[in-house]
């Protein structure tokens, strides 16, 4: 049974918490010089202190930490996750913070990412059963796929998280209306813990777009922004074990998140293409290249936005229709994702082509 006042109290705290929490976590890396300075691979043009994502983790928790001391009775089934989440959650924010100090060696990042996931997986954060999307039903999953899966999607959702938090207020944002959208799924489907836990996740990451919004008095930094991708990654995987759940358990966070998963994607398969190291940064994420035909960073972060928003009410659809046609609406979602990149390529190649044109008007 949905408890709404619960998550309403959830929500305002989350949100209470983080808007306090946030301007002290910015003095404090002021304070300490925790910085991330401007640089080739950086929007910004000033140095701007970290630390905004041990504010978010702050405010989730102790959000988390009122709505399952309320509602105890009903949740006592889902402790031992949820500790496990918490636990998981303070060693991604570890390992965040200690990237965003010291700029730690790719390779190990990944593996720490890794051995967080297998932890999750053995606390029964796991993709055990899968629905066929091609002819309908389910299909238990043997214990090496179900491993493989759950790791691979939380690899992933942490790192897509990571690499579309670059503008002011992009990542932040897109959490807020995705996890809008996954707590109306999550309502259909009477997920009761999903929706306690994003609405920690949205009120923290409101009350922090306050301050990271353009422009940023603070960033999230790599705590922050691996945190919200984990998060989101477990609340799918929290819901998968219940029987209505198992069509959208990750099909759902799929299309909400289509934006930052489908960039993670493109960049690898560019760095796969070009022979580049597949941990290399560049500056031809999707946001990049927005700045590149001539949008402002404002502009592209609202138009980002009404596509996670539209997005967001697209997920919904996963759950009203049979399982045998979720295979058509992803195929409709990606043929809709990669005509927008087509047309951002387009746009930048006439941009490049005028350009060339006026350089050589001007030599002569």
């Amino acid at each position: 049974m949905v408890n709404i006042v619960s998550i309403i109290i959830v929500f305002i705290i989350a949100l209470a918490v983080s808007f306090v929490i946030t301007p002290l976590a910015r003095k404090f890396a002021l304070r300490n010089n925790i910085m991330a300075q401007p640089g080739d691979r950086m929007v910004h043009t000033e140095p701007t202190p970290y630390l905004g994502g041990a504010a978010i983790y702050l405010a989730f928790f102790a959000a988390l930490a009122v709505g399952i001391y309320i509602d105890r009775d009903i949740l006592y089934k889902s402790i031992s996750k949820l500790n496990a989440l918490f636990f998981a959650s303070t060693l991604i924010v570890a390992l965040g913070l200690w990237d965003d100090i010291k700029n730690i060696n790719p390779l190990a990042k990944l593996c720490s990412q890794i051995a967080i996931a297998l932890f999750l997986f053995i606390f029964g954060f796991r993709a055990e059963v899968v629905t066929n999307i091609f002819v309908g039903g389910e299909f238990h999953l043997p214990l090496y796929l179900s491993v493989f899966i759950t790791v691979f999607w939380y690899v992933g959702m942490v790192n897509a998280m990571n690499l579309i938090d670059g503008l002011d207020g992009l990542a932040s944002g897109i959490t807020v209306i995705a996890s809008g959208a996954l707590i109306f799924v999550s309502s259909f489907l009477g997920n009761y813990v999903d929706i306690l836990i994003l609405a920690a996740l949205a009120g923290s990451a409101l009350g922090f777009l306050k301050f990271n919004f353009y422009p940023a008095k603070i960033f999230m930094g790599d705590a922050g922004s691996m945190l919200l991708g984990l998060v989101l990654a477990s609340v799918a995987l929290l819901g998968s074990q219940h029987k209505a759940a198992t069509a959208v358990a990750l099909l759902t966070p799929i299309a909400a998140l289509a934006i930052p998963i489908g960039d993670v994607l493109i960049a690898i398969s560019r760095r796969i293409i070009r022979k580049q190291p597949i941990f290399k940064a560049d500056m031809f994420h999707i946001h990049h290249r927005m700045l590149i035909i001539g949008l402002n960073q404002k502009q592209i972060v609202l138009f980002i936005y009404l596509v996670t928003l539209y997005l967001g009410i697209f997920s919904f659809l996963f759950v009203l229709i049979p399982d045998k046609f979720a295979l058509i609406l992803l195929i409709l979602l990606a043929l809709g994702l990669s005509m927008g990149i087509v047309v951002i390529r387009f746009v930048e190649r006439k941009l490049r082509y005028l350009y060339r044109l006026e350089e050589r008007s001007r030599n002569k």
